[in-house]
Protein backbone atom coordinates (compact mmCIF):
# COMPACT_ATOMS: atom_id res chain seq x y z
CA UNK A 1 0.00 0.00 0.00
CA UNK A 2 1.32 3.41 -1.03
CA UNK A 3 1.41 6.08 1.63
CA UNK A 4 0.55 9.84 1.50
CA UNK A 5 3.43 12.07 0.64
CA UNK A 6 3.44 15.04 3.13
CA UNK A 7 5.84 16.92 1.63
CA UNK A 8 4.95 20.39 0.71
CA UNK A 9 3.70 21.33 -3.28
CA UNK A 10 5.44 23.85 -5.28
CA UNK A 11 2.41 26.09 -6.85
CA UNK A 12 3.81 28.69 -9.17
CA UNK A 13 2.05 32.01 -8.28
CA UNK A 14 2.36 32.84 -12.19
CA UNK A 15 0.40 29.99 -12.99
CA UNK A 16 -1.96 29.61 -10.66
CA UNK A 17 -5.72 31.52 -11.62
CA UNK A 18 -5.78 34.03 -8.07
CA UNK A 19 -9.45 35.75 -7.53
CA UNK A 20 -9.40 39.40 -7.09
CA UNK A 21 -9.00 38.75 -3.39
CA UNK A 22 -6.17 37.26 -3.75
CA UNK A 23 -4.22 39.00 -6.12
CA UNK A 24 -5.12 42.65 -4.12
CA UNK A 25 -3.51 40.84 -0.68
CA UNK A 26 -0.25 40.02 -2.24
CA UNK A 27 -0.45 43.60 -3.62
CA UNK A 28 -0.92 44.24 -0.87
CA UNK A 29 2.34 42.88 0.94
CA UNK A 30 4.70 43.98 -2.08
CA UNK A 31 3.25 47.69 -1.79
CA UNK A 32 4.33 47.60 2.11
CA UNK A 33 7.35 45.93 1.46
CA UNK A 34 7.61 48.72 -1.10
CA UNK A 35 7.15 51.60 0.79
CA UNK A 36 9.68 50.34 3.75
CA UNK A 37 12.19 50.45 0.81
CA UNK A 38 11.51 53.78 -0.66
CA UNK A 39 10.91 54.89 3.06
CA UNK A 40 14.73 55.60 3.37
CA UNK A 41 14.69 57.56 0.50
CA UNK A 42 12.25 59.75 1.63
CA UNK A 43 13.92 60.00 5.33
CA UNK A 44 16.35 61.67 3.07
CA UNK A 45 14.82 63.57 1.35
CA UNK A 46 13.62 65.24 4.54
CA UNK A 47 16.96 65.62 6.08
CA UNK A 48 18.05 67.43 2.77
CA UNK A 49 14.92 69.72 2.73
CA UNK A 50 15.12 70.54 6.65
CA UNK A 51 18.81 71.56 6.86
CA UNK A 52 18.34 74.78 5.19
CA UNK A 53 16.53 76.85 2.91
CA UNK A 54 18.77 76.60 0.23
CA UNK A 55 18.87 72.94 0.44
CA UNK A 56 14.44 72.59 0.47
CA UNK A 57 14.61 75.38 -2.66
CA UNK A 58 17.45 72.78 -4.52
CA UNK A 59 15.33 69.56 -3.25
CA UNK A 60 11.87 71.23 -4.80
CA UNK A 61 13.87 72.24 -8.01
CA UNK A 62 15.23 68.81 -8.56
CA UNK A 63 11.78 67.22 -8.07
CA UNK A 64 10.44 69.82 -10.96
CA UNK A 65 13.44 69.00 -13.32
CA UNK A 66 14.29 65.24 -12.24
CA UNK A 67 12.23 62.46 -13.97
CA UNK A 68 13.48 59.70 -11.28
CA UNK A 69 12.77 62.39 -8.07
CA UNK A 70 9.42 62.42 -10.07
CA UNK A 71 9.29 58.95 -10.15
CA UNK A 72 10.25 57.71 -6.80
CA UNK A 73 7.98 60.46 -5.39
CA UNK A 74 5.28 59.13 -7.22
CA UNK A 75 5.94 55.26 -6.29
CA UNK A 76 5.52 56.55 -3.05
CA UNK A 77 2.48 58.19 -2.91
CA UNK A 78 0.86 55.79 -4.97
CA UNK A 79 2.51 52.52 -2.65
CA UNK A 80 1.05 54.65 -0.03
CA UNK A 81 -2.39 55.06 -1.20
CA UNK A 82 -2.55 51.24 -2.21
CA UNK A 83 -1.59 50.37 1.02
CA UNK A 84 -3.98 52.55 2.85
CA UNK A 85 -6.66 51.63 0.75
CA UNK A 86 -6.50 47.63 1.01
CA UNK A 87 -5.30 48.50 4.83
CA UNK A 88 -8.89 49.58 4.93
CA UNK A 89 -10.27 47.19 3.28
CA UNK A 90 -9.37 44.52 5.49
CA UNK A 91 -9.81 46.77 8.55
CA UNK A 92 -13.87 46.30 7.13
CA UNK A 93 -13.51 42.57 6.79
CA UNK A 94 -11.61 41.91 10.22
CA UNK A 95 -13.78 44.63 12.13
CA UNK A 96 -17.49 44.22 10.59
CA UNK A 97 -17.34 41.02 8.78
CA UNK A 98 -17.80 42.90 5.24
CA UNK A 99 -16.11 41.09 2.09
CA UNK A 100 -15.65 37.39 3.79
CA UNK A 101 -18.08 36.08 1.65
CA UNK A 102 -16.62 35.27 -2.37
CA UNK A 103 -19.18 37.38 -3.80
CA UNK A 104 -18.83 40.11 -1.66
CA UNK A 105 -15.36 39.96 -1.27
CA UNK A 106 -14.71 40.14 -5.07
CA UNK A 107 -16.96 43.02 -5.54
CA UNK A 108 -15.38 45.04 -2.43
CA UNK A 109 -11.93 43.94 -4.30
CA UNK A 110 -12.29 45.51 -7.29
CA UNK A 111 -14.00 48.39 -6.11
CA UNK A 112 -10.84 49.32 -3.95
CA UNK A 113 -8.91 48.63 -6.87
CA UNK A 114 -10.42 50.72 -9.51
CA UNK A 115 -10.73 53.61 -6.96
CA UNK A 116 -7.28 53.21 -6.63
CA UNK A 117 -6.99 52.84 -10.33
CA UNK A 118 -8.32 56.36 -10.91
CA UNK A 119 -6.26 57.97 -7.68
CA UNK A 120 -3.14 57.23 -9.16
CA UNK A 121 -4.07 58.15 -12.93
CA UNK A 122 -4.91 61.73 -11.32
CA UNK A 123 -1.63 61.82 -9.45
CA UNK A 124 0.35 60.67 -12.79
CA UNK A 125 -1.26 63.45 -14.20
CA UNK A 126 -0.67 65.96 -11.54
CA UNK A 127 2.84 64.75 -11.24
CA UNK A 128 3.99 64.04 -14.76
CA UNK A 129 2.18 66.02 -16.93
Amino acid sequence: MKEKDNRPVYLNPLATDLPIIGLSSILHRISGFALFSIFLVSVWMLDRSLSSEQEFLTLVKDLNNLFVLKLIFYLFSVGLLYHSLLGVKKLMSDAFGIGEELKSGTLISWSFNLIFLFIAVFLFSKIFI
